[in-house]
């Protein structure tokens, strides 16, 4: 860890001195963010505050400026330490041997069931050692900004064998609406990308948080993700076609958001979701819907895929719940129909 980082945690730590400290949580060089958590128990109230900083955003000493915060209810930090209280024949103490520049570090100031607190370091990844380290993750996570759900994806994604949630191109400076788009690609690729975006190809195209989410019609439909970041000018590329990252479908997006243009997608989501935990904090809270074909709902896979998908169960009960639809209704009408029919047949 760089001195001026332990520096600005250690200034952290005097404006929370007061303070009963229970979890401390650090994201060194993580995506190219430095992240500091931790929850406190204040002690002039006996109320519960988590509270996380941007390190590289701390210029002073003057902590209060740089603190974001959230109060957790008694109860949840209750049935926490309970959670924490009943662990036993875990590893407490973990530091993984390989190394990189992106380190996670957790320390838990409550005793698991052997009278032991954790402390644990790792890189990156969430190792399988201490895969009992997710439900307190988990615990942080939920209780900060949708925004930052995506180191937490990133830390237990490779308890599923993937890396990341797309495949994304690494991340390089580009200010992404004023830099000459044409100096990233080919003048074959620009060609050909100009034409898609003439021919309107792209046929979603919507801002969520810090992406850029289209489809781009092609010898089938292509998922495009444009991550942004406005205030760093960093921008990362994803597209689900078998060329490389710079091709003729993300030109055209790339083009299309310079123009300003939004295509909004559906969004649905499943019925009785009875996935566990871990599978529902891995996924989207809902799909994103492109409409119906055939008969099936044609949404983004949480593979970063487009694929077909069924309305109906194999007992004709509906699958999905339509969570944002046109002005009109058009999709749920759509569906309604469809089951109607489909239920008149069998």
């Amino acid at each position: 860890m760089h001195k001026e980082t332990q520096n600005k945690i250690e200034s952290i730590n005097k404006y929370f001195k007061k303070d009963n400290n229970i979890i401390e949580l650090s994201l060194i060089n993580y995506e190219g963010y430095n992240i500091y958590i931790r929850l406190d128990e204040l002690k002039s109230t006996k109320t519960f505050k988590l509270s996380w900083f941007d390190l590289d955003l701390i210029l002073d000493k003057n902590i209060d400026k740089y603190v974001s915060f959230e109060y957790i209810p008694k109860d949840k930090i209750e049935a926490f330490i309970n959670n924490i209280n009943a662990l036993e024949n875990i590893n407490t103490n973990y530091k993984s041997e390989v190394q990189d520049n992106c380190k996670v570090k957790l320390d838990v100031k409550i005793n698991t069931k052997n009278k032991e607190q954790i402390s644990v370091e790792f890189y990156k990844y969430l190792p399988e050692e201490i895969t009992y380290v997710y439900n307190i993750l988990n615990f942080i996570f939920q209780n900060l900004p949708k925004k930052l759900e995506g180191f937490l994806y990133e830390i237990i994604s490779s308890l599923t064998g993937q890396t990341t949630k797309y495949e994304y191109q690494k991340e390089f400076d580009f200010d992404l609406f004023n830099d000459d788009i044409n100096s990233l690609f080919d003048e074959r690729i620009i060609e050909r990308g100009s034409e898609y975006y003439d021919d309107k190809r792209v046929l979603f195209l919507e801002k969520i948080e810090d992406k850029y989410f289209a489809v781009v019609e092609g010898t089938r439909d292509y998922l495009v993700v444009v991550k942004y970041n406005d205030e760093s000018k960093r921008l990362q590329l994803y597209c689900s076609c078998p060329c490389e990252y710079f091709c003729k479908h993300t030109y055209s997006v790339l083009k299309a958001i310079r123009n300003n243009e939004t295509y909004r997608f559906y969004k649905i989501s499943r019925k009785n979701n009875t996935k566990d935990l871990l599978e529902k904090i891995l996924t989207f809270d809902y799909f994103l819907c492109l409409g119906i074909v055939d008969n099936s709902l044609e949404i983004v896979n949480n593979n970063g895929n487009v694929e077909l998908v069924p309305i109906l169960d194999d007992n004709n009960n509906p699958l999905w719940d339509v969570i944002e639809d046109t002005e009109n209704e058009d999709l749920t009408h759509e569906i309604e129909n469809i089951i109607k029919e489909l239920k008149n047949n069998s």
